[in-house]
């Protein structure tokens, strides 16, 4: 007996470390769109009108009572204020009623558990209205686990929100730790992070042995990040080619280059905002610089307003930067005349020193509210890394100055910022 209490209590142990790891993937779940059949798009600048705060008032209270509706360039999302809990919507119009028609998934950011939720909005509670820019009587009829649930649009965000946008950066490029939809630092977090709740990106860079800037986090190849394969040691050890053929990251992916993220990022989001974490490579700045600036045109030729701030975490970048004067002067005398904004972490005088536009401290500084206010004195907006416990949030939302933060879990901060602000 008491050697099979012993096995049972190992393979607890063994089922909760395994169900704990931050290398599996928990992909959204497969939807049944059904109701999306037959249905003609909307253009996301049409149901941008939906943003605002929103209420439960009829059916399962599961995921929650106070929701904040926002909308990306293709989806419709919508964040709890219980449990980090989201959910994430396409949508269209049936014409054959005049109906909004949306499907898509509920999740809890903490922990894996999701599932189908779908919603309607009939032509006389609000669709008609909404397709004209109105949006004050929409109410949403749906059903989630077998539940039905309602919800009705309350008030649009308030003045100051919409006119001091909070920036949330997804940590990683990814929106959870906790088994993401996706790997870090992919393709597919640029393509999907928007419907999270983000208004940035923070992606890690490295350099191929043949000068391709890569986005990955960890200086070694390993099973953390990718899938097992026939290459070992660090990634400058081999040329760009060779990782496109033989690596996979945890979830299929490929790793990407830096170039093929900021197109995706200009192309296919609407998000202003790409944090390039650099960790150091020789000669970074040399082969990054061209290809900021070919996304810097390539935004530019689609109207797009972005900024890709590129990161200054230690001493050693810092003096790879020098190395390029071109990547932060104004003299003409250079091919490039115009800086490219940049971050400093180490402290405000860094940032200064090395005409910088954002000051980055780690959270655990604290507030900083003195060298916030110096900071904004200067026209330096400060982002505060990684703010991911919900009390941490609301303290540094409701007490901080700061700017934005990065975090692996963006639903807290959405809803925290535009329900308090």
């Amino acid at each position: 007996m008491k050697y099979g209490k012993l096995y049972v209590a190992a393979t607890l142990l063994i089922v909760v470390l395994l169900g704990c790891s931050k290398s599996e993937i928990t992909p959204a779940p497969l939807i049944d769109e059904q109701n999306l059949a037959n249905t003609t798009p909307i253009p996301g600048t049409t149901m941008k009108k939906m943003e605002g705060i929103y209420k439960l008032v009829g059916g399962t209270g599961e995921l929650g009572a106070e929701f904040v509706c926002k909308v990306s360039k293709y989806r419709v999302s919508f964040f709890s204020e219980k449990d980090g809990i989201f959910f994430i919507l396409k949508y269209g119009l049936k014409p054959s009623d005049g109906s909004i028609q949306f499907s898509g998934f509920y999740r809890y950011s903490e922990f894996p558990t999701q599932g189908s939720i779908q919603f309607s909005v009939a032509a006389a509670e609000g669709a008609t209205d909404l397709l004209a820019g109105v949006v004050s009587n929409l109410k949403m009829r749906g059903n989630v686990s077998n539940d039905s649930i309602s919800l009705q649009y309350q008030h649009a965000f308030s003045a100051y929100a919409t006119n001091n946008p909070f920036i949330i950066f997804a940590h990683h490029g990814v929106q959870t730790t906790s088994n993401p939809p996706y790997a870090e630092n992919s393709l597919n977090g640029v393509l999907n992070d928007e419907n999270y709740g983000v208004t940035g990106l923070e992606f890690d860079v490295r350099m191929t042995s043949d000068h391709v800037p890569i986005c990955i986090h960890d200086p070694g190849i390993n099973t953390r990040l990718t899938e097992k394969g026939p290459l070992s040691g660090s990634w400058d050890q081999y040329p760009f080619p060779l990782i496109s053929q033989y690596i996979r990251l945890i979830d299929g992916q490929k790793v990407p280059s830096v170039e093929q993220v900021l197109n995706a990022f200009v192309d296919s989001t609407t998000l202003k905002y790409i944090w390039l974490d650099l960790k150091g490579n020789t000669d970074i700045f040399k082969y990054l610089e061209p290809i900021v600036r070919n996304a810097y045109a390539r935004a530019v030729a689609q109207n797009r307003d972005v900024m890709i701030i590129t990161g200054l975490p230690s001493a050693d970048v810092i003096d790879e930067l020098k190395k390029q004067p071109t990547y932060n002067s104004t003299n003409p005398a250079y091919a490039y005349s115009a800086p490219l904004p940049m971050l400093a972490e180490q402290s405000l005088d860094l940032v200064i020193e090395n005409k910088g536009s954002f000051f980055g401290p780690r959270f655990s500084e604290g507030l900083l509210l003195d060298e916030v206010n110096e900071a904004h004195s200067k026209g330096i907006k400060v982002i505060s890394w990684t703010l991911n416990g919900k009390n941490v949030i609301v303290d540094y939302l409701k007490n901080g100055k700061f700017d934005g933060f990065i975090t692996d879990y963006p639903a807290y901060v959405a809803y925290h910022f535009y329900t308090m602000f």
